[in-house]
């Protein structure tokens, strides 16, 4: 059976509103991603650093409840990242923390090179875990080695989050750029697409990327739906369900995990047939994606659909 291997940060995030008492719930992009994978019925191993300490025995619990494999994850001696979210008026998150030394970011490449198992198909790689040293760097030597395995179709969402990464400005995006120009696939939001490159439309900017080897750009746009540009062309956008929105923790999580799956359901696992993907096909994927993501964003936190709970 095809599976799916997440790497990247899974974390507490400190999750509070105007008026209600604080919550601790287990998150982080790429834990939230592989939650949703696992509820979508697609098998999903999880490679992450987690702490000894009481959080990250809290995030194992719940990663191991969500039916995500931890077969490639550490328990290791460092602190658990602990992310304040605030929930503003109109649903969004606003994110505080202090992540220096926390177990996530510590990657070195005896734990990084670690033999797959051969049913592994997609790899998916995002957020705080690509920029934060002294594990970012040992993640792009990695990642591109895999590139250079020829056995992986890559994924990329670069989830900028500066400067919660307490990186330097220019070096987060020279590794975005970088992480991108590695993955056959990459999904990002257009307010990434705007910080990556400030003096440049979101579409210049996945032009620019294509051009340094990504074969898919696909983009969110928020309740606006989503588009998707390859080397030859630039999809219709697809619109999103209209819906009172709780929150929206969660929901660009969903949406790769939804286009992981239809990509693993299509049987679309290697770099060249990516690049095959006509416009109608990714309309009808993108369509799909948009429709999960509601889902999460109609409930509280990052709580994906079920494979039932969706209509494809």
């Amino acid at each position: 059976m095809p599976s799916v291997l997440v790497i990247g940060e899974a974390l507490i995030d400190v999750v509070y509103s105007q008026g209600e008492s604080e919550k601790n719930i287990p998150g982080g992009s790429p834990a939230n991603t592989a939650v949703a994978l696992s509820r979508l019925n697609t098998k999903t191993f999880m490679k992450a650093r987690t702490s000894s300490d009481e959080y990250g025995v809290l995030i194992r619990e719940y990663l191991i409840k969500q039916n995500v494999d931890l077969k490639y994850s550490l328990t290791v001696d460092e602190p658990s990242s602990v992310i304040d979210a605030l929930i503003l008026p109109d649903g969004s998150a606003k994110y505080s923390a202090n992540l220096k030394g926390a177990a996530d970011y510590g990657w070195n490449s005896d734990e990084l090179n670690q033999t797959l198992d051969s049913d592994i198909k997609i790899i998916q790689l995002g957020s705080l875990t690509s920029y934060i040293e002294p594990g970012g760097t040992n993640i792009e030597i990695w990642y591109q080695n895999l590139k250079n395995s020829s056995n992986f179709l890559l994924a990329f969402d670069p989830n900028i989050r500066h400067p919660l990464d307490g990186q330097e400005e220019s070096l987060v995006r020279k590794r975005a750029k970088k992480l991108a120009s590695i993955a056959h696939l990459v999904k990002a939001s257009d307010e990434d697409l705007k910080w990556i490159n400030p003096d440049k439309t979101i579409y210049e900017t996945a032009a620019e990327l294509i051009n340094s080897g990504t074969k898919v750009v696909v983009i969110t746009l928020g309740s606006s739906g989503a588009v998707a540009v390859t080397e030859n062309y630039q999809t219709k956008q697809i619109s999103a369900q209209k819906i009172k929105v709780v929150d929206t923790i969660g929901a660009g999580d969903t949406f790769s995990a939804a286009l992981i799956t239809q990509l693993l359901e299509r049987e679309i696992q290697h770099p060249d047939k990516i690049r095959q993907l006509n416009k109608t096909e990714l309309e009808e994927i993108l369509t799909n994606c948009a429709e999960a993501a509601v889902v999460t964003c109609s409930r509280e936190g990052a709580n994906p659909p079920l494979r039932h709970e969706v209509s494809w």
